[in-house]
């Protein structure tokens, strides 16, 4: 066999068996022990499309009352596809958003191959940069899960690739497929547009002086970036829930500059860089930074600096672990930087490469198994009361659930209301008055998980119930009241 069909070769066998491993969980329930609330929350988008109103501009969750509550979110690809392929099938299978986020992971890792081959001058490279990337915990735990995350990073690292092919080779075509990339990756994640710093640099160092003349220039800003902030103020307008602003507004923009510099910013990546990327990963990592910047690679320093900057300036404050995955690209990549510095010393080097790659990638899979082990594991807690709540209940009435976490909700496929949160100014703090509201938004139902209202005065609400309302369950899983019958 030629040398050169080796890599893609032994890239098909690492896409193999990185399916066949998520394989027997492509199954799971939403409520797994990580990032519940997000797949949960995912899930039920794709069921309210096909229940309420398939308009993707129309996403909706189940908590914070029923009716037409359309929520200002990142353009739902996952969730709305899934809801065609839920009409057709005729049930909403957990599996088919699994599988859909998983395809569109192993998709973000043949461009991660191709980028490596493109950015480091060799397949093997490409190839050592799969097989890191393949392997970080927060591509195992997040490759298949029912999150955006995938979706967005097939279209984030498509976007890159694209845009180098345009660079080294000046198709246009390249470059508007680029666009249309990064305006879905941005639409799905907004830190994506990151990504975009480089872009804009190496497009100067491309054109110098005739940037400002070119209308492929122009044409990409447009794509890119005017049509995700289209979709974004179309939301907006749309939305009984501005999100995706609150956010912006209320966090991000506020501490993005300062952020890093605080003991909880610092606690943050202590913890969860060697949780989600391993230690190993980001030194060798580290080290393949300062091979680029010594050999003078330009767009993958650039890359790497603008998504540093992303890390310090939204994860940071954000302090969400998952937020972490649009550095594995990067990780990956800087990692197999090694490589083309160590096979210049042919057989010799060529073992050595091996070496670096396999230790960082055979500790970060077995970092992965063991986490997952204890991650991707179903709450059967979530669904046994979920299973109580749906036998009790009819399909269209509508709960509240003494909870802050939304995921009960989900899971028994009811809308309506998480009690005694004290979040919205609308809603009544006292336990009296917040159930006087709830009777007349139509809540017939009132859950309390464990036979307890969490939060500020749960005792004395769960007394108030008691005393008040007549109780058509309880055990250990769950007490439910009919708020309609009062003693």
């Amino acid at each position: 066999m030629k040398r050169e069909k080796i890599p893609p070769l032994l890239l098909a066998v690492l896409l193999a068996a990185f399916f066949l491993v998520q394989l027997p969980h492509l199954n799971n329930a939403p409520w797994e022990q990580y990032d519940s609330w997000r797949q949960t929350d995912t899930y039920t988008l794709a069921q309210n499309f096909v229940r309420y109103d398939g308009n993707p501009l129309h996403p909706q969750f189940n908590y914070d009352g029923t009716g037409d509550n359309f929520v200002q979110l990142e353009l739902q690809i996952l969730p709305w596809l899934a809801s065609l392929v839920y009409r057709i099938l005729g049930d909403d299978p957990y599996w088919v958003m699994r599988l859909m986020s998983l395809l569109c992971f192993l998709g973000s890792a043949v461009f991660v191959y191709a980028l490596g081959g493109r950015m480091l001058k060799t397949p093997w490279a490409g190839l050592a940069a799969a097989a890191v990337y393949l392997v970080l915990p927060i591509n195992v735990l997040y490759g298949r899960a029912i999150m955006p995350e995938s979706v967005a990073l097939l279209f984030y690292t498509g976007a890159v690739w694209f845009f180098l092919r345009w660079y080294e080779e000046n198709k246009t075509p390249s470059l508007l497929v680029s666009a249309a990339f990064m305006a879905i990756a941005i639409m799905e994640k907004t830190p994506t547009a990151f990504a975009g710093l480089m872009i804009v640099v190496l497009y100067f160092v491309k054109c110098r002086t005739k940037t400002f003349r070119d209308w492929r220039f122009y044409t990409y800003g447009v794509i890119s970036l005017g049509i995700p902030l289209l979709y974004y103020w179309i939301a907006a307008q749309i939305a009984t829930f501005t999100f995706v602003e609150g956010i912006a507004e209320n966090h991000i923009f506020t501490k993005m500059f300062t952020a890093l510099f605080t003991p909880e910013a610092r606690q943050f990546f202590d913890t969860q860089l060697p949780y989600f990327l391993t230690w190993p990963a980001v030194f060798a990592a580290v080290v393949g930074m300062i091979l680029c910047l010594w050999r003078r690679r330009g767009a993958l320093s650039l890359w790497a600096v603008a998504m540093i900057l992303e890390a310090a300036t939204i994860v940071a404050v954000i302090r969400l672990g998952y937020y972490l995955i649009f550095l594995s690209p990067l990780v990956a990549l800087l990692t197999a930087a090694w490589v083309p510095e160590l096979i210049r010393f042919r057989k010799a080097g060529y073992a050595a490469a091996a070496v670096v790659v396999c230790a960082v990638a055979a500790f970060a899979g077995w970092h992965s198994l063991e986490t997952a082990r204890t991650v991707v594991v179903v709450k059967d807690t979530i669904t046994q009361q979920a299973e109580i709540i749906k036998s009790v209940t009819a399909e269209g009435d509508c709960v509240a659930i003494a909870a802050s976490d939304p995921v009960l909700l989900g899971a028994c496929e009811r809308m309506g209301y998480r009690a005694n949160i004290r979040y919205y100014d609308y809603i009544p703090r006292s336990p009296a008055a917040e159930l006087d509201y709830y009777r007349g938004q139509g809540v017939r139902w009132f859950i309390a998980p464990g036979g307890q209202v969490a939060g500020q005065d749960g005792e004395a609400y769960m007394q108030l119930l008691r005393d008040s309302y007549e109780t058509v369950w309880d055990d250990e899983l769950c007490t439910i009241f009919d708020l309609e019958a009062a003693k």
